[in-house]
């Protein structure tokens, strides 16, 4: 799937015909078909690797938004929410020859705006409690993608992507749909988050290929206001991935790994991961399966959870004092994780996707707080406690365990995918209740 100098003429139509069935596809078709692209190529990877964003012709694209059953409550799907998270966007490619070959030197720049990024906002908590004082923190409110990536003349690749999230000295009120427009004038209000990732693809024989990234994160909320390098605010993380292509099976055999390091005041993350996969070109279609082996370390310490009314929860980060002593709490949860996809075309302009993934996790648990942040029981304080843990089953949130969709392909320009609610073939339409569509997205290229 990636460019050469040398291909035979049956390993360049097999690599045309895999780009073919996985190019200019969004996040609706990954939530759709096993939540997750790591055994194929898609343009959601260029979000974990930039140098896949020369993959494709100049384009735009975005979403509408996505609604998460989870994130509004049971009893408030369906009363008239906007969608979370709107974004779009575009990436733009800029040949530096005048040749018309796949080799020839390419630039492609992009930017993309409103996009969050969950694997960092997930740190970041509601509310701060310092000296006995509750501060709210804001959402940010820049959220904006940069990528600047090029092609070689031997057909590999290089990128560079830039992450900045800010919001300073204002207080959203509307949580739930993030109104820029709503909000309180407070010095208080603090939150950034900037990361900076590099990325590699390149040929390694006609047959195999691999990507490889690194990156940095800095993740800050207030109101305590530190210098750039204090510790305790830096992310590292690392992956990559190596393709190699099977004639026998039409498709790929695919190995990668994920690091991570992250880190912010009171929490430390350690992620493992290796993963092996197949992807098949299969007629009018296209077919993966995975396995990941996972293995998660955390401390935790200061962090309390809270509960909307709606049964929402939230995350609070107590800032101790200079004297105060605590005990982190700890996490260690290892396992594996089975996922699979498939999307075929029904018709030339309309296409069907079905996935789903399951996780196998068990987890060892050590409360001191007294009452645990990490630890799902309510285990007497100090002592500790193991358990089986799976991802949620069909609760409608974005990585439960079946996904099911739909895309539709006008004049291969124009591509709208949706991701359907699961319980759509088994609700009353007439009731007027949930949603029959989480989340549409689209892509127009040029």
């Amino acid at each position: 799937m990636k460019h050469t100098c040398k291909l035979k003429p049956r390993l360049t139509l097999f690599i045309l015909l895999l780009i073919a069935a996985t190019a200019f596809a969004t996040q609706a078709r990954i939530e759709s078909m096993g939540k997750r692209p790591a055994f194929f190529i898609d343009d959601a990877t260029m979000f974990d690797n930039p140098a896949n964003s020369t993959f494709y012709s100049s384009a735009l694209m975005g979403e509408l938004g996505f609604y998460n059953q989870n994130s509004l409550g049971a009893n408030h799907v369906g009363l008239g929410q906007d969608p979370f998270v709107p974004w779009f966007g575009g990436l733009f490619k800029f040949g530096l020859s005048n040749e018309k070959d796949i080799r020839d030197p390419q630039i492609t720049i992009g930017g993309f705006f409103g996009r969050e990024h969950q694997n960092f906002t997930r740190f970041v908590p509601r509310k701060v409690v310092i000296s006995g004082d509750t501060v709210p923190i804001p959402q940010s409110v820049t959220n904006f993608d940069a990528f600047l990536a090029g092609t070689m003349l031997d057909g590999s690749a290089v990128g560079a992507h830039v992450y900045v999230g800010i919001q300073d000295g204002k207080q959203d009120i509307d949580n739930l749909n993030s109104n820029p427009a709503i909000g309180n004038l407070t010095p208080d209000a603090h939150v950034s988050i900037l990361s900076m990732d590099y990325g590699v693809n390149f040929l390694v024989t006609n047959q195999t290929s691999i990507e490889m990234t690194l990156g940095a994160a800095r993740i800050q909320y207030g109101p305590s206001r530190k210098t750039f390098l204090d510790p305790g605010l830096f992310s590292f993380f690392a992956q990559g991935r190596l393709f190699t292509d099977i004639e026998a099976l039409s498709g790929q055999l695919v190995a990668g790994y994920r690091w991570a390091d992250m880190e912010v005041p009171g929490w430390r993350e350690n992620l493992y991961n290796l993963n092996t996969g197949l992807n098949v070109v299969i007629p009018r279609g296209f077919f993966w399966i995975g396995i990941d082996a996972v293995r998660v370390k955390e401390k935790v310490g200061t962090w309390d959870k809270a509960a909307e009314d709606s049964g929402e929860e939230y995350l609070i980060y107590r800032e101790p004092g200079s004297l105060e002593v605590y005990e982190n709490d700890r996490r260690d949860r290892m396992g594996g994780i089975l996922s699979f996809g498939i999307e075929r075309n029904v018709w030339n302009w309309f296409v069907m996707r079905f996935g789903g993934q399951k996780s196998f996790i068990y987890n060892t648990c050590r409360n001191y707080s007294g009452k645990s942040t990490i630890c799902d029981t309510d285990e007497p304080k100090g002592q500790k406690v193991t358990y089986w843990s799976t991802n949620p089953y069909g609760d409608g949130s974005l990585d439960d365990h079946i996904g099911i969709g739909v895309g539709l392909n006008i004049d291969d320009k124009l591509k709208i995918d949706f991701s359907l609610a699961e319980d759509i073939f088994f609700r009353n339409p007439f009731r007027g209740e949930g949603r029959f569509i989480s989340r549409i997205s689209s892509i127009y290229t040029f």
